[in-house]
């Protein structure tokens, strides 16, 4: 009989023990569950991600610009590249390498300044007209139509020759100082853009307006 009784004491002490470690873990993953200690310690973080995203703005600029001329240029560019001797400027034969570029774009002429307007009598005034200028360059929206490397080539020694960077001359071709070989060549164009444009807008104010125009580009 005492040994029955010694054996259920055992038996419910650890029924006791076995509750209390049941208790201890079901505190332990409910806390780990909301705090994401298991996902701490697998190294991952199993809640949803996060990020801070911080916007400065850096610069705001007025900008007083007319565009008078816009003008689709279409250019074809070859490009040649050789090997020199080291140490000399002497090509080594048959070391060309070739690239053909076709580009796509329009540049736009305008002023950056504002016309000056000088009432000289009643309905008479006189504009002036400041120096054009450059105003950008646009490309297509598809980047397919921009540029086109229509051929590339090299002749039998031109495996040591650096290849030819179509980029560089991209970028050089949209740069506003390769645009004003056209300004000069458009002015007549842009001027008389420019007169139509300041006339329609004067007399629509002063029907009876007469304009004179006083052009810093002649």
């Amino acid at each position: 009989m005492k040994v029955v009784k010694d054996f259920m004491k055992k038996v419910l002490g650890a029924k006791v023990y076995i509750w209390i470690v049941v208790a201890v873990l079901a505190i332990f993953f409910f806390v780990a569950k909301t705090y994401n200690i298991i996902g701490f310690f697998q190294g991952k973080n199993a809640s949803d991600e996060r990020s801070q995203i911080y916007t400065q703005i850096t610069r705001l600029e007025k900008v007083n610009e007319s565009v008078f001329l816009d003008v689709g240029i279409q250019k074809v560019e070859t490009i040649e590249k050789d090997k020199k001797i080291p140490g000399t400027n002497i090509s080594i034969p048959l070391s060309v390498k070739k690239a053909i570029i076709i580009l796509n774009y329009t540049a736009k002429f305008g002023i950056k300044e504002g016309v000056k307007v000088k009432k000289i009598s009643d309905h008479e005034y006189e504009l002036t007209i400041p120096k054009y200028e450059v105003i950008g360059v646009k490309v297509p929206d598809n980047p397919k139509e921009r540029y086109k490397l229509y051929d590339t080539s090299g002749q039998l020694l031109s495996g040591a020759t650096k290849n030819i960077d179509t980029g560089e001359h991209v970028a050089k071709s949209h740069s506003n100082k390769e645009q004003e070989v056209y300004l000069k060549q458009y002015k007549e164009q842009i001027t008389e853009s420019a007169e139509k444009y300041y006339t329609s807008i004067v007399t629509s104010i002063d029907p009876e307006a007469k304009l004179r125009f006083k052009n810093m580009n002649k």
